[in-house]
């Protein structure tokens, strides 16, 4: 890998100034704020040292993308930050510690505050969440897609784990339309989540069987044993006419997986995959889509099988990946950003990485 180091220096001037001798007064020395003493010495401290590590790391995977957005030819400086958050969440050391918090904490920050701001004038913007997660937006409407807190057993509710506080999302939910639920697993189904959604009165569609007794709100479009895709509205209050959706019945092995088309008003159609396994049954529908729609952005978890074949059948003009170490797994189900890029080489669309917090505009 060619790394790019700056060339040019600042110039050092050295000015000497001959003069009278200044009387010196002795001074007190200022007390060294905690913070600079606990960052010089972790003699006996390993635990902590690891934290502020990560801490530095972390904070300075985030300078590096502000400095090299997101793009669909990466710069090395760009890759070796994946690369360098990839050695931070394969270290079970640091699960949950407070480098790790924060950094997730910041992400939820980013996202609040990127929907905060101005929409996008025209066209569309997808934001990235934790994980699987993403958040479409267009001058007109805002989609959340398997948006979740993180952690471990948070679809019921029970005994959670969970990464984020329930307070960090609501900033996020307040300005989304709806919630889309790809499938029952508790990295992209999050109940609390889905009844922030349900509280406010804003839909949310979901897969078979999931969530059946909660509220009328939660929309099921198509039966477990469905096999043809099938076309729906969603009615949000945000627009005079419902949301153009289809759901292609996939599975995650014996899982029903919705695979979302959903039609922004403004004629972007954008496919989420959920974690469509990639193979199976369901192969043979997944290669006809680009014969049935046009796909402007096709959203698959990185580790999907056959991921080149499926993305040739479904002909996006452009590849968000997601699903990228998914925090939740053991780490040898931790997807690195360096196997993902591996694997999309060999893609016929063009494909954009992206770190959580992160987003993309497209015209």
């Amino acid at each position: 890998m060619n790394f790019k180091i700056p060339h040019h220096l600042a110039a050092l001037a050295l000015t000497f100034i001959f003069a009278a001798p200044i009387p010196v007064v002795a001074q007190t020395p200022a007390k060294q704020p905690a913070d600079t003493q606990r960052a010089f010495s972790f003699i006996k401290k390993s635990d902590a040292m690891l934290q502020e590590q990560a801490r530095v790391i972390f904070n300075q995977a985030r300078k590096v993308f502000a400095a090299h957005p997101p793009s669909a030819t990466p710069s090395d400086e760009r890759l070796l930050a994946f690369y360098a958050l990839d050695s931070l969440f394969h270290d079970t050391r640091l699960d949950k510690g407070e480098a790790f918090t924060e950094f997730m904490e910041d992400t939820a920050k980013r996202v609040a505050a990127t929907l905060a701001g101005p929409k996008p004038a025209s066209g569309l913007r997808i934001i990235r969440f934790y994980n699987h997660g993403f958040i479409l937006q267009t001058p007109t409407v805002t989609i959340a897609i398997d948006i979740v807190r993180g952690g471990k057993r948070v679809i019921t509710g029970i005994e959670e784990e969970p990464y984020l506080d329930l307070e960090l999302m609501r900033p996020i939910i307040e300005r989304c339309d709806a919630l889309f639920v790809s499938h029952p697993h508790n990295d992209h189904a999050d109940l609390r989540v889905a009844k922030l959604f349900i509280e406010a009165g804003k839909p949310v569609v979901a897969p078979p069987g999931l969530w059946t007794d909660v509220s009328p709100l939660i929309t099921h479009p198509r039966a477990a044993d469905a096999t043809e895709p099938i076309d729906f509205t969603v009615a949000l209050r945000s627009l005079k006419t419902p949301l153009a959706v289809r759901v292609y019945p996939g599975h995650q092995g014996k899982v029903p997986n919705n695979l979302y088309a959903i039609t922004t008003p403004e004629g972007k159609t954008i496919l989420h995959s959920g974690d469509q396994t990639g193979g199976g049954a369901d192969l043979p529908k997944l290669l006809k889509i680009r014969e049935q729609i046009r796909v402007d952005v096709f959203l698959p978890q990185c580790w999907m099988a056959r991921l080149p074949l499926v993305v040739e059948g479904v002909a996006p003009a452009l590849v968000l990946t997601g699903h990228e170490n998914e925090m939740g797994h053991t780490i040898d189900h931790r997807e690195s950003y360096w196997q993902c890029v591996r694997r999309v080489q060999k893609l016929s669309a063009p494909v954009i990485l992206t770190a959580w917090g992160e987003h993309v505009d497209i015209p």
